[in-house]
């Protein structure tokens, strides 16, 4: 198993860590669509995160939400493969998050 690849987030109050991979050229995690990241995403577009976990300190990047249901699943896929996915029951009710470069 690699070394799992995770960013921190944090929006509001809320603070978070999530598994990412770098997906055709793309940073992208997957989320579960029904939750406070996605919705605060979906409202301002961006969100605070850093990739080292041990920093207080983050950077503002823009994000996308994808649902678009065969991207959705080949990310779900991809991050199986390289063994780095926090979900393995499936990817119904799952989103991809893209982070975009300043």
């Amino acid at each position: 198993m690699n070394k799992l690849s995770l960013v921190k987030y944090a929006h509001g109050e809320e603070k978070g860590l999530m598994h990412y991979v770098v997906f055709e050229k793309e940073v992208v995690v997957l989320s579960e669509e029904a939750s406070k990241k996605v919705d605060y995403v979906k409202e301002k577009g961006k969100l605070k995160v850093s990739f080292d976990i041990k920093s207080n300190e983050y950077d503002e990047l823009e994000v996308a939400v994808i649902t678009k249901k065969d991207y959705v699943e080949k990310v779900y896929n991809y991050m199986l493969e390289t063994n780095n996915s926090y979900f393995e029951d499936g990817f119904e009710n799952l989103c991809v998050l893209r982070l975009l470069k300043k």
